[in-house]
């Protein structure tokens, strides 16, 4: 398996905050920041040294204009180069991997937060929709999940008990939430037909940051590495307006661009990541990505089946947020390959619908 050309942009460091249901302990800024010291630490490197950052998060999670403001001083924004991206992380890093790639910075951070105890799901997710027509009706992001599901299921190729395997696999590997079985998530009170509340990943605060670096300063600091080997991402139209709401033509696009710019295969990798809050937005993906349908995918997600398992880290649903989700993958998937070696795909979305679909493909340093 030949090495992949193009990139010389490492991640040499990576740090969590500790995940949970609430953290009324600390604020934003100290939440952010459980993730970035020992995301600095594990790279070797000092605050002073970051040339730039982008950090990920959503105003109207944050309760407030410009969420990046929050965490502006621990990424070293107040006095140099800061940019937010209002969607999951994994496009954060692609716009990191382009910074370190022109040269323009060589030590960059990338971080993520959001604290989904302190707001309204239902009012934050209703500014979403349209005011004139949508808004009065009340809807939420659940709710477009549900028409997605139903059409879904119609086809015949997946069955809520299939999305529901989806969830129990998720917890089985989680280290931040309590094992449940398919039946519980069946069980669990109906939200919108067919979804139950299980169904959805539950609202959590967390946070996530990895340390990246150009070539020449990767090598100076000499920390275990795996390299960015390129970033993709594709968006689609709003739900109202997509002509197959339970497709995802834009995963399929963002991989294969992102394996044709590494010259891959998909048979190259050896983990897969797929980030999404309901269960059956998982089997769209993995259908969108060639991961099989039916029995096959479900059995992916459960760690059998041929190929790489799906989801080894727990995902979106094991245990993370909106904005995080991407970036807790790939720091699961960091660790595993400077410790391994291998080659991964790790993939996120942002929108109502799972409207955004963005992909990174990371290669352990050989």
């Amino acid at each position: 398996m030949a090495t992949a050309p193009g990139t010389d942009t490492w991640i040499i460091g990576c740090g969590e905050a500790r995940t949970a249901v609430r953290r009324d302990d600390v604020s934003i800024t100290e939440l952010a920041w459980e993730a970035v010291a020992p995301a600095l630490t594990d790279a070797g490197t000092s605050l002073p040294e970051i040339e730039g950052a982008v950090t990920a998060s959503q105003d109207f999670w944050d309760g407030r204009t410009i969420s990046s403001m929050s965490v502006n001083e621990l990424v070293g924004g107040a006095f140099g180069s800061e940019a937010k991206v209002a969607a999951d992380a994994c496009l954060g890093l692609g716009y990191a991997l382009a910074r370190v790639e022109d040269a323009d910075q060589h030590l960059n951070l990338v971080v993520a937060h959001a604290k989904e105890s302190q707001g309204d799901m239902h009012t934050i997710e209703l500014a979403a929709f349209d005011p004139y027509f949508q808004r009065a009706l009340g809807p939420d992001e659940t709710v477009v999940a549900a028409f997605q599901a139903q059409l879904l299921y119609a086809q015949g190729l997946f069955e809520p008990s299939h999305a529901a395997r989806v969830v129990a696999a998720a917890r089985a590997r989680s280290s931040s939430l309590d094992p449940l079985s398919a039946q519980d998530v069946l069980d669990s009170a109906p939200t919108a037909d067919p979804l139950r509340e299980l169904d959805r990943a539950p609202l959590l605060d967390c946070a996530s940051a990895i340390v990246i670096a150009g070539g020449e300063h990767a090598a100076r600091l000499a920390r275990p590495r795996v390299r960015i080997v390129a970033a993709a991402s594709r968006t689609g139209a709003y739900w109202s307006q997509r002509p197959e709401l339970h497709t995802a033509p834009q995963a399929r696009a963002a991989a294969e661009e992102a394996l044709s710019i590494a010259g891959w295969e998909a048979s190259d990798l050896d983990a897969i990541e797929i980030n999404a809050p309901y269960a059956h937005q998982h089997l769209i993906v993995g259908h969108a990505l060639g991961l099989g349908s039916g029995e096959e995918l479900v059995r992916r997600f459960e760690g059998g089946g041929e190929g790489p398992a799906v989801n080894a880290s727990g995902g979106w649903l094991g245990g993370s947020a909106g904005s995080v989700a991407g970036l807790h993958s790939v720091v699961s998937v960091f660790k595993r390959l400077r410790e391994s070696g291998g080659r991964a795909l790790a993939h996120s979305t942002t929108g109502i619908g799972t409207q955004s679909h963005h992909v990174v493909l990371l290669e352990a340093s050989v």
